[in-house]
């Protein structure tokens, strides 16, 4: 003799599916409302899913004081990773940021973002070099650097791609292949999402006013 359901017991299973249906698209749109919430404002930058904390690293400033994520909590913060001996990308880059700077100055924000330049090329970019090159662009920039290993660590982590070009046989000189993207850490020292090129001007200014509000 087969095991059979009562009626009521099929009507309690049925019942029952539904609710856990309803609660997972109910679900589902609290999660969308979340993201969308992070994201609606934002005509450039890319909010992750999720901030999440930075790895520990320890670098160094053009200064010679420590960097730690310490040093990223308590306001917005820009990073973004190259060389001081760029033809092109970072250049470009730090000059879209320092457009951006004085934009939100005329903007009257209440806040601006620190923007940090990390050097993936510690051999030739020493603390003078670092300091000279960021102070170029804005007095405010802080430049800093790390060793080889610390650098390779943080940017595993940070999804940071780099890679030094083999030197030049006569010259010696090489160049360093690099992620161009701008990473946006939040005042709790989290890594919120990023600005991905190509970079527009206008689009940041808006997007760090809306974040500093």
């Amino acid at each position: 003799m087969y095991p059979t359901i009562s009626a009521r017991s099929a009507s309690g299973r049925i019942f029952l599916m539904i609710v856990i249906a309803l609660a997972a698209i109910a679900t589902g749109i609290v999660v969308s409302s979340i993201l969308f919430d992070r994201t609606q404002e934002l005509r450039a930058a890319q909010a992750f899913p999720e901030a999440r904390p930075l790895p520990d690293f320890e670098l160094r400033t053009g200064g010679g004081e420590a960097f730690t994520p310490e040093s990223l909590k308590g306001q917005w913060s820009l990073l973004f990773f190259g060389f001081t001996n760029c033809p092109d990308i970072c250049p470009d880059t730090l000059a879209v940021l320092d457009a951006a700077i004085e934009d939100l100055d005329t903007k009257g924000a209440e806040s601006k973002p620190q923007v940090v330049f990390i050097s993936v090329d510690p051999e030739r970019d020493d603390a003078e070099a670092l300091r000279d090159y960021v102070g170029w662009f804005d007095e405010s920039f802080i430049g800093a650097t790390g060793s080889e290993a610390e650098l390779k660590s943080l940017t595993k982590n940070l999804g940071i791609y780099y890679a030094l070009d083999e030197p030049d046989p006569e010259s010696g000189f090489y160049t360093v292949d690099h992620s161009a993207s701008i990473l946006i850490v939040d005042p709790r020292g989290r890594l919120y999402g990023r600005f991905a090129p190509p970079l527009d001007r206008q689009a940041i200014t808006a997007d760090l006013f809306a974040l500093a509000r």
